[in-house]
Formats: structure tokens, sequence, C-alpha cells
């Protein structure tokens, strides 16, 4: 795109300084709140399992919950392949204000669910049906962003434009945990348990209205919709995808093992970790979250913009090796005091910053725009569905199983190490045009 204005189906799209800020302020806004919505459940994972799962013990109580919020990625790879093919087939726009509807709503009822102890097992029933249709709309919400925003930039701004994309889910998620916070600061641990910790979830239907309102200000990619217009999409880009693009599906998910992995470790797990086995309490816990949060949030951008610079490839792998080497000793380091455990998570968001931050870039740059909605929205939602899904229940486990509470590390470590060798053999494109 230049910075002429384009004309496509009568529809004027202004000079690219202006509108690319639009583009990524409207998918930074809607993608924030759908993050926060669905980071809610793993925040509140320790408050949902005492209410909605009979106490037999901590351990039992826990592994439910999060067998409830893997239950939830399971939907994620048939929402990928629902708004995979709205996006090729009917248009980004149409992909991503949909997807909001379909998390906003089902977040608002979580807050308005009886507990267990009011309607028996009928209570987590519910509670999995929505967490079910959430994962629909994950499915193809933060690939569609990723899409839309990188299809809009310029050859050598794709890595920092992308970056923000995930910058935006870190406001979503810090919203949440300052929320969280907050509600747990101000409100007692009975009235917590009794009705507070339904406030944060009934905010969400604030979030849709404001979200879907914002979305629908944009316009399609300038490429995307001229290929309409012509009418060169395919009229079966799941076809398209499965004959041509399998292996690219594959190496996605493989490239994909650290941020899966390691991200519902470091911001879903971390927080329930801290409190249910390290024994801090729940605000000092939500705090050092939030901290660690920022420090992710500063990294991202200057990742992004080193992607530009020295390509995808250097700064993924100098991610993935980061985990490889220090992930152990990190969470080794979580166990000593405050200031200890807090350096420890910041490093650990240090990290993820560096590997997260020129994936979208690089994703929209291994497939075709014919079918890239589709290819994006099914191999991430593979990867999250299979590894990040399972991931604090994975942990949990593995630390049930060795008594070590970093064993979870190793499980980073290895999946980090697998990604790096997968990239070594990756073809880096931040140098080509996207078409």
């Amino acid at each position: 795109m230049t910075a002429e204005a384009i004309s496509i189906d009568n529809i004027i799209i202004p000079k690219e300084g202006n509108y690319i800020r639009r583009v990524i302020i409207s998918c930074m806004i809607g993608n924030a709140l759908e993050w926060y919505d669905f980071a809610l459940y793993g925040y509140f994972a320790t408050t949902i399992g005492s209410l909605f799962f009979p106490q037999f013990s901590t351990f039992a109580s826990l592994m439910a919950t999060f067998g409830i919020f893997a239950a939830g990625f399971i939907m994620r790879p048939l929402g990928g392949l629902i708004f995979g093919h709205i996006g090729d087939k009917i248009g980004r726009k149409n992909a991503l204000l949909w997807s909001i509807y379909l998390m906003a709503i089902p977040t608002t009822l979580i807050g308005l669910l009886p507990t267990y102890e009011q309607i028996g097992w009928l209570a987590p029933f519910l509670l999995t049906l929505i967490r079910l249709a959430q994962g629909l709309s994950v499915g193809g919400e933060f690939t569609g962003s990723m899409v839309f925003v990188v299809e809009h930039a310029e050859q050598n701004t794709r890595g920092i434009y992308g970056s923000w994309v995930v910058f935006s889910l870190l406001l979503g998620i810090l919203a949440g945990s300052a929320i969280a916070t907050f509600t747990c600061y101000f409100l007692s641990a009975d009235q917590l348990l009794d009705w507070g910790w339904r406030i944060p979830f009934l905010l969400s239907v604030i979030g849709g209205f404001v979200g879907s309102a914002m979305r629908r200000l944009i316009k399609e990619p300038p490429q995307f919709a001229k290929a309409k217009e012509l009418h060169k999409e395919h009229s079966t880009p799941l076809v398209e995808l499965f004959r041509h693009h399998l292996k690219t599906i594959a190496y996605v998910v493989t490239i994909e093992l650290t941020l899966s992995i390691g991200f519902y470790l470091i911001v879903t797990f971390m927080n329930n970790f801290l409190t249910a086995l390290l024994n801090f309490d729940m605000v000092t816990s939500l705090l050092m979250t939030t901290i660690s949060m920022v420090a992710m949030g500063i990294t991202i951008p200057i990742s992004g913009w080193l992607s530009d610079k020295i390509g995808r490839k250097p700064v993924l792998i100098s991610g993935a090796l980061g985990f490889m080497v220090f992930a152990y000793p990190l969470f080794m380091a979580l166990e000593g005091s405050f200031e200890l455990a807090l350096l420890a998570q910041i490093s650990l968001s240090f990290i993820m910053g560096v590997f997260f931050a020129p994936i979208p870039a690089t994703l929209v740059e291994l497939f075709p725009m014919s079918v890239r909605y589709s290819g994006l929205a099914i191999s991430h939602s593979i990867s999250m569905a299979v590894f990040g899904g399972s991931a604090p229940l994975v942990a949990t486990w593995l630390i049930h199983l060795t008594n070590n509470n970093a064993a979870p590390a190793l499980y980073l470590s290895v999946a980090s190490f697998i990604s790096a060798i997968a990239l070594l053999f990756m073809t880096d494109r931040y140098k080509s045009e996207v078409t």
C-alpha cells in the first residue's frame, strides 16, 4: 500500500500514516477487551474451583478448574475453522466483529452462574458450556487481529505493527489483573467468595459494546478487498488450505510450542501457582503478575521493531534459547523471597516478550493471502488447544508427580528446544512482500 489514497469499491482509504493508526487502535481495543474476558478465568481459577467443585482437596479442585480451562481450548480449532472460513471468504472485518460478541456474552454469564452449593453438578456443567463458547471465539479473534494489522502494514513495519497486536493482548490481561487486584484488595475474603469475584466478569458487557463499536469503523485490507472485488478469492479456502498447506500448519504448531506452553505457564498458571502452592497471598501474587506483565509490555514493541531490522528468525531463536537456559533456575527462584520471586517472574516475562512480538508478522508471512486467515487461525488454535490449554494442567500434574515445584520449567525447556530446532529451518521473509 502506498502513501497515496487508494480507491476500492468506491471506498477511499486515507493516507497510510493516519489510517494504519486507526486500524491498529481498533484491533488493539477489541483484542484487549477479548483477552481481558478470557484471562479472568485464569486469575480467579482458585476461587472458581472452591465454588464450582466439591472440596475433596485443594489439588483436586485446582485440577478440575484447569481441566475446564483446557476444555475451552478444545473448541479453538473448530473456532479457527469457522472464523477462518468467514475471514477468507466473507471478510476479515465480519470475522472480527462476530468473534467479540461470542466472547463478551458468555463471559458476562459466568458472573451470573449459580454455584455448586446452589445447583449441584449443573454449575460446573454450565461453566463448561460457557468455556466452550469462549474457546470458539478465541479460535478466530487473536489470529484475525494479526492478519488484519499486518496486511495493512508496509514491508518494513510488519514486525512493529504486528507486535502491537501482542501488546494489546497484554493490555487486556493487565486490565484483568488490575481489576482482580482491586477487587481482592477492597473486599474481604468472605465478600470476595460470596459475590465480589463476579464483578470483573459482569464488566465484560461494557467491553463487548465498546469493542464491537470500534470494529465497525475499520475497512478491509486493500489487497484483500481488491481480490474480492475481482473474485480472486478461493470459493473453498479450507479445501485449498488442507490440500496444499498442511506442512505449513504443522510447522507453525512446532515453532509455537514455546509460545503456547510458555505463555500459559507464565500468564495463567503463575498466579495460581504462587497462591495455591507457594503460599503467597492473592493481592501479592496479582501485584507480581501485573508488574511482570508491564515488563513484558515494554519488551514487545522493542522486539517487534528489532525483527524488522535484523529478521524474525534471530529474534525468535534468541527467545527460545532464553527459555532453554533460564526457565529452570528462574522457576527455582520463585520459591525465594518476594524480591527474588518478582525478579524471576519479570525475567520470564521478558523472555516471553522477546519471543512473542515477532509471531504475528512471522505467521502472516508464512501463508498466502487466499488462505491466510484460515491457516493462521487453525494452526495457532491447534497449538493452543493441544499445548497451551493443557499447560496449567500438565504443570500441576508434574509438580504433584515429582514433588518439585520447578518441574514445569523442564516442560517449557524441552518445548523451546524443539521450537529452536524448527526455527533454524525457517525461511525468513521479513524483506518480502506479503501477497
